[in-house]
């Protein structure tokens, strides 16, 4: 009994010793239920709760066109967008502002809009005329087929926000054509219930689906099919979240190291400290890269073995290599100031490990963002995680090119530097043990 009431006396006081480490054991855990209960309340709310920005071309400029997006105005679910420094907006600026990311959703009402729901309710209005025996005729011509209104997303939206943005735009939709529907019947002064037999409901229930939500692809639609499975989202997402877990190491690595004495000897020797931080970075940045890659090669052939489709890598595939490296240069970087503020391991392990996963849950690798509340969207800016995914998702979701790359990658760019400079002056100003 005496040798477990001294070992206990003898835990307490080393972690007396060490009081800066034993908060972060409070701390860290604290931020982490703060953050996850904010984002983890997003996926528990359904979609058409949340009001979404929503860009809207009308190329009909008709009564029904006008109907439906009055109807979509007054919608909780949207705000609509269909002018753009005072003009109307375009199909073609629609695609280009979902393709660039600044919005999620757009939806263009094609030209016939009007005609095709018109002429489908004059077939309705003529029938319940004949059987009624009143003189009422409208004109009429053979119907077209369904028109659909088209609905594009930015290509990085996952598969269950464009199902319950599709369902939530049908409802809308839908009221429009029937509303116009009851316009049309009002003129004979009957009750739409009263359609007298089987072939007035069909043609009922024609005018009713004579109107659509189709969804289009921005880029070309082999690719859009490709696109739309959670391999994409998720294996480019995780890889990135396993490649930021190398501060764990790096952190270990420099805290033993002054722990045995190793970096005191560096240190003697003139320039020797600049040089050898930069090899141990340019190594682990390396290691990150060819993490990276293997995570992505997983998902291109093993993957597919567990009957999942295979990770499709975009059009400029070999960009993937270079932003690897501009993550894996942010995730050392944050590894070395890390292990260089925190003297211990008591104190740098818990940090490292804790700040990664509240990293990643803002930065969108958890949930997606656009279901996050506004704020925390604007602190997803201060996420490394949030600028990895997206360099990547240029690449793999939109198929961009270098140009496309450039702003994530020079945030990764200057958030590594930060991180190193940081951890250099940290090191500068530490007083030898």
């Amino acid at each position: 009994m005496n040798k477990i009431t001294a070992t206990i006396l003898k835990e307490w006081q080393l972690m007396r010793r060490d009081i800066s480490g034993l908060l972060l054991l409070l701390v860290m855990p604290a931020a982490l239920i703060i953050v996850m209960a904010l984002i983890q309340d997003a996926p528990f709310k359904d979609y058409q709760e949340l009001r979404f920005d929503l860009l809207l071309a009308d190329n009909d400029n008709g009564s029904a066109a006008h109907q439906i997006t009055a109807g979509l105005k007054k919608s909780k679910s949207f705000n609509i967008i269909d002018s753009m420094d005072g003009k109307p907006v375009s199909e073609a600026q629609l695609k280009e502002l979902l393709n660039s990311g600044k919005y999620k959703i757009g939806i263009v009402i094609p030209a016939g809009v009007t005609a095709e729901i018109v002429n489908s309710a004059n077939f309705v209005v003529n029938d319940i005329s004949k059987k009624a025996n009143m003189n009422a005729h409208l004109p009429t011509r053979e119907a077209r087929g369904q028109i659909s209104v088209h609905i594009y997303f930015d290509p990085v939206s996952k598969p269950t926000f464009r199902n319950a943005i599709n369902s939530a735009l049908d409802k809308y939709i839908t009221y429009s054509c029937s509303d116009i529907l009851m316009k049309r019947l009002s003129a004979l002064g009957k009750d739409p219930d009263a359609v007298p037999d089987t072939t007035g409901q069909e043609k009922l229930m024609q005018v009713m689906k004579g109107i659509g939500v189709k969804e289009e692809p921005l880029n070309d639609k082999a690719k859009f099919s490709q696109n739309l499975n959670s391999v994409q989202h998720n294996v480019p997402a995780w890889a990135i979240f396993g490649m930021f877990f190398i501060i764990i190491p790096i952190a270990g690595h420099l805290i033993k190291e002054r722990e045995d004495g190793s970096e005191l000897r560096v240190a003697l020797i003139p320039n020797a400290h600049q040089f050898v931080t930069i090899g141990k970075i340019l190594f682990y940045t390396f290691i990150c890269s060819m993490q990276f890659m293997l995570m992505l090669c997983i998902g291109f052939w093993a993957i597919p073995l567990f009957g999942l489709p295979p990770l499709y890598p975009g059009i400029h595939s070999w960009l993937l290599f270079p932003v690897s490296l501009f993550i894996g240069f942010a995730a050392t970087s944050f590894g070395f100031f890390t292990g260089t503020v925190f003297k211990t391991m008591n104190q740098a392990l818990p940090f490292g490990s804790v700040s990664i996963v509240i990293l990643s849950a803002l930065g969108g690798i958890w949930v997606p963002l656009d279901i996050l509340p506004h704020t925390m969207q604007m602190m997803a800016v201060v996420s490394p995680l949030h600028w990895s995914l997206e360099a990547v998702n240029q690449v793999i979701l939109r198929n961009g090119n270098y140009e496309s790359v450039i702003p994530p990658v020079g945030i990764l760019l200057f958030t590594g530097c930060v991180f190193w400079i940081g951890s250099l002056l940290a090191n500068k100003n530490r007083k030898p043990s």
